[in-house]
């Protein structure tokens, strides 16, 4: 009798562990439009299956969320999966912070390396290498998020600066760009370029310098080698470029971010330079009948020698949690979710270009609007951020950036004063890094 009711008890308890589903623990930092569509994928996730639940936390972007990643690594608390940004890649995997994923790992979950944009994986895989002495990936890559160049049809027109075709005229170079710019501001009598130039958010100024640095064919690196020498020449043009607007008012000086997003959306700027994840708020506001002109979303232009622009990638990562290692059933719970989320095309309404191929190669993704309108261009012409730790999301560039760049644009310091600080202090990190 007693045997019979350890049997009926273990044959129970069996049951409840094959019924019972997977809890996974994600964290992201996406705020604004892109948080709600992965709040959705999520949502969308969970309802599809019941194998595994997750539950999603939204954390502070930036510095404080990498600080978090690395203190939770340390203490053995960590998620069970989370966005990280291919930019601190290389401070990640320096600090053992992100769990290598294998090959087989990820044929498991029905995905391959080369089902991914090639310039993701080569730029993975780079610095796994140079940073994990491996050839796997750390990551499974989600977007790619870029510099874009948002404007207003209705000022344009106004103002002479819209072709036949609905797209601005004077983008052939950063001279025709910028007497354009003035004519919008004399025609107009409104702010030509909203831009984000702010101390307190350093992100958007280095954004559009470091695309203008690359235009010009500047480099961080000779011969492997960090060094500054295009920062001289061809960095200190791009700030000085920067500097000019601002004192001809063809950009607002101390211009936060919500600030440059709400003056652009209320119809006082003809343009505005920022990433792609804003195209889900002028979709939602021309949804929703709030927006008050008529407006596109172009590829960065050709400024200077080359299209380079500035970008990124979110990444769906798996933390190194060295004290409590994931379980293989976790792991592959994570990469089942992984698989789940770079497969949808709802991603893509955040704006950003989806890295999985079969979604950025799909009819559903090509009809996609304002989307279709920079995707294809843009996604040839992203350069990323130098591959070192120092720099990225979350690096200690940022201070620098906001120190020095950012008051030599908002004219409260000389730009070559400004340049050397800024490769001082970039200098000194390194060889911090280094020790």
């Amino acid at each position: 009798m007693k045997r019979a009711i350890y049997c009926l008890a273990a044959c129970f308890s069996s049951t409840i562990a094959l019924s019972a589903s997977t809890e996974l623990t994600y964290w992201d930092f996406l705020g604004g439009g892109d948080g709600i569509r992965m709040k959705q994928i999520v949502s969308e996730f969970n309802k599809s299956q019941t194998e595994i639940h997750v539950n999603q936390s939204t954390l502070t972007w930036g510095e404080p969320f990498y600080t978090k990643v690395h203190t939770a690594v340390v203490a053995g608390q960590t998620p069970d999966v989370m966005t990280y940004h291919l930019s601190h890649f290389a401070a990640g995997i320096m600090e053992k912070d992100l769990r290598p994923i294998s090959t087989e790992e990820l044929a498991q979950a029905g995905l391959k390396a080369s089902d991914f944009q090639k310039s993701l994986i080569d730029r993975s895989l780079e610095l796994s290498k140079t940073y994990g002495n491996t050839d796997q990936l750390f990551g499974v890559p989600l977007d790619s998020h870029m510099l874009v160049l948002y404007y207003n049809k209705t000022v344009l027109q106004k103002a002479g600066a819209l072709g036949s075709d609905g797209k601005p005229t004077g983008l052939d170079g950063i001279d025709a760009f910028t007497k354009m710019l003035g004519t919008v501001k004399e025609k107009t009598h409104l702010i030509p370029v909203s831009a984000n130039v702010y101390s307190e958010d350093p992100a958007s100024l280095w954004r559009m310098w470091y695309t203008f640095f690359k235009q010009q064919n500047g480099d961080f690196l000779k011969n492997g080698q960090l060094s500054f020498d295009d920062v001289t020449n061809q960095g200190t043009k791009s700030l000085q470029v920067l500097t000019d607007w601002t004192k001809q008012g063809l950009i607002p000086k101390n211009t936060g971010y919500s600030s440059m997003v709400a003056l652009f959306s209320a119809g006082r700027a003809a343009f505005m330079i920022n990433g792609n994840w804003e195209v889900p708020t002028m979709v939602d506001l021309k949804k929703g009948g709030k927006l008050p002109f008529e407006y596109g979303v172009a590829p960065f232009p050709k400024l200077f020698e080359n299209q380079d622009t500035w970008a990124d990638s979110h990444q769906l990562a798996i933390p190194n949690d060295q004290k409590k290692p994931a379980s293989p059933e976790k792991v592959a719970a994570a990469l089942k979710f992984i698989a789940y989320v770079v497969k949808q095309v709802t991603w893509a309404g955040g704006g950003h270009i989806p890295a999985y191929l079969p979604v950025q190669e799909s009819e559903e993704y090509k009809q996609m609007v304002p989307n279709n309108e920079y995707s294809a261009e843009g996604a040839k012409n992203v350069v990323f951020e130098p591959p070192l730790p120092i720099f990225g999301v979350g690096g200690p560039t940022f201070s620098p950036i906001s120190n020095f760049l950012v008051p030599a644009a908002n004219g409260q310091l000389p730009v070559d004063q400004a340049i050397k600080k800024f490769t001082a202090e970039l200098e000194g990190f390194a060889k911090q890094a280094q020790k």
